[in-house]
This record gives structure tokens, C-alpha cells and sequence, in this order.
């Protein structure tokens, strides 16, 4: 009985009918809710409102690649707003998404995968990759939100994809305070951050796999007010928000599943001066697969041949 199961398995894997193939999946995602101008105490700032945003510009890009063929959305993969007088930039970039899943990715994400920053799935989800990103709300006066989304999923023995999302938000601020009045001021983030390397235990022996996602974040505020003279005010690179994980096999599978609120370092911002704030946000993940057969295995489909070639032998002696 059981070689005549295995005989069947094999003669079923030499027509090309193959059980489930346990896989491999890489996801990173980081949502910023909120972001606040506060004072020494976390709380926000009653100086806030008084530090005016003279431009804002803001660019985001989403993409996908699975098995070399790059992922499809609506719209523009890469879209920039600019908005001058203390006005605020949006963009939101619909996800890009390739790969034989690509078509079935909103019932993956629970029914939408556009801007979706609560489905993260644990293991792999099918064949596929994604890029999304949005970026909406007033970097200083009240908060603003932010998503970079980029996950990939494979099950098939020979699969590739990646996807990133990237967040560019550039905004010049000029301090508008009383001549001799100085703040101290920082900066209180909400996010939520999640990121995941998976292959599968149950994977072939000899199968060559790689999960990989990152997330990455940085504020920067520079004094700007002598021309040609940029001093470093701040630069903020939060370890909750700078996250790599990688995974070659199941024993490195590893998850970075966060979310709260920080709080940046103090710095005094002078009266009459003027100061640039760029924030960066970014994630990214990718995944390979290749199955590389074993010895049984290829044992396997050769009994398997042999017993169809007994079995065609036979009907035509008969």
C-alpha cells in the first residue's frame, strides 16, 4: 500500500500535479498616525501654532516586481505635491501589485488592500507583491498620517518578488516668534510598525529561500537662516522605526511588531530664525524561492515514469 502511494505521488508530480507548496513571505509596514510640535513636558506646544510652513512638498512611490514582471495599479506609480503658502500636500499612490495573486489581493488584506494598515499577515499568503503608500494631514499644526506599505508572499517552488513604498515630505518652516523669545520644542510621532522575514519549516530540504523587510524613518530640522550656511539642528532616526529583518531558513524567522508614541530629543529654536524640516519614511521587502529537487524526490518521479512505462509496455503486449 504505501508503495503504491508513493508510486501514485510520483506519477501525479510527473503530469505536473503537486501538492501544496509551503512558501515564504516578507512584509514591512509602517504607519504614522500623528506627528506634534511639543515642548519639554511631551505635551503639545502653545508655540506650535506660531511656527509658520512657507512650502510643502511631498512624494511618494509604490512599486512591485514578481518573476520580473512589474506590478500594475491605478494611476501613477510616483506622484510629487507642492503647495506654497503654508497650504498642505497630499498624495496617496494606489497599490502596485504583480505576481499570479496579484488579482485576489483585496480578499488577501481582508477585502481592500488600498491604504490598509491592520492586516498583517503572519505567513505566506499566496504568489504576489505590493507597494502602497499615502501621506495626508499638517506635519506641524495638528499632526499628520502617513502609510508605506510593501509586502511579498510566495508558495511556488520557483518564485521571486519584492515591492517598497517610499514617503519624501519636505517642508520649510520660519519661526515667527517676538524678537528675544526662544522655544524648546521637539517633536511626539504616534506610529504603528510591523515587520516580518518568514520561510516556511515545513519547505523541501535543499530549497533555496530569503525573506526580507525593512522599515526606515528620519526627521531632520536644520537652521537655514544664513544663506549657504545649513546648520544641523536635529536628526531623528527612532530604532522603533529603523527595522531590518532577514531570513534565510525557519530557524532566523523574526517579527518587529510595535506601535506607540515617542518622543524626539529637545532643541531650542531661536526667535527670528529660519528652520527646514524634512521627514523620510520608507519600507520595503522581498522574497525568493527556489526548489531544488532531492534525491528521493527525483527517485520518486523516476518510479513513477518506470510504472507508467511497465504499464504501457503491457497494454501493448496484450
Amino acid at each position: 500500500m504505501k508503495l503504491k502511494s508513493l508510486l501514485a505521488a510520483a506519477a501525479l508530480s510527473a503530469f505536473g500535479i503537486t501538492p501544496a507548496f509551503a512558501g515564504v513571505a516578507g512584509m514591512a509596514d509602517l504607519s504614522i498616525s500623528r506627528l506634534l510640535v511639543v515642548g519639554t513636558d511631551g505635551q503639545p506646544s502653545p508655540l506650535a501654532p506660531q511656527i509658520q510652513i512657507s512650502s510643502d512638498s511631498r512624494t511618494g512611490n509604490a512599486s512591485s516586481n514578481y518573476n520580473g514582471i512589474e506590478g500594475t495599479g491605478a494611476g501613477q506609480g510616483s506622484i510629487t505635491d507642492v503647495v506654497l503658502g503654508g497650504g498642505t500636500a497630499a498624495v496617496d499612490v494606489k497599490y502596485r501589485s504583480a505576481g499570479p495573486d496579484a488579482a485576489a489581493v483585496n480578499a488577501i488584506y481582508g477585502g481592500n488592500a488600498e491604504n490598509n494598515v491592520t492586516a498583517n499577515f503572519m505567513t505566506n499568503q499566496g504568489n504576489f507583491a505590493l507597494g502602497d503608500m499615502n501621506i495626508t494631514g499638517n506635519a506641524l499644526a495638528g499632526g499628520a498620517n502617513g502609510l508605506t506599505r510593501a509586502d511579498s508572499s510566495a508558495d511556488f517552488p520557483e518564485a521571486v518578488g519584492g515591492a517598497n513604498a517610499t514617503i519624501l515630505n519636505g517642508v520649510t518652516v520660519t519661526t515667527n516668534f517676538e524678537i528675544g523669545t526662544t522655544a524648546q520644542l521637539g517633536f511626539a510621532l504616534t506610529y504603528d510598525a510591523f515587520v516580518r522575514a518568514f520561510v516556511d519549516p515545513l519547505l523541501p530540504a535543499g530549497t533555496k529561500a530569503l525573506a526580507s523587510g525593512a522599515i526606515n524613518f528620519s526627521l531632520t530640522l536644520n537652521d537655514i537662516t544664513d544663506e549657504g550656511n545649513v546648520f544641523n539642528v536635529l536628526t531623528w532616526t527612532p530604532p522603533q522605526l529603523n527595522r531590518g529583518l532577514q531570513a534565510a531558513n525557519s530557524t532566523q524567522n523574526s517579527v518587529h511588531d510595535f506601535e506607540g508614541t515617542i518622543l524626539s530629543p529637545i532643541r531650542t529654536l531661536v526667535a527670528g530664525r529660519n528652520y527646514s524640516l524634512v521627514i523620510s519614511q520608507a519600507s520595503n521587502s522581498t522574497i525568493r524561492l527556489n526548489a531544488v529537487p532531492e534525491p528521493e524526490s527525483l527517485l520518486l518521479v523516476g518510479l513513477g515514469l518506470l510504472a507508467m512505462g511497465v504499464t504501457a509496455r503491457r497494454k501493448r503486449l496484450q
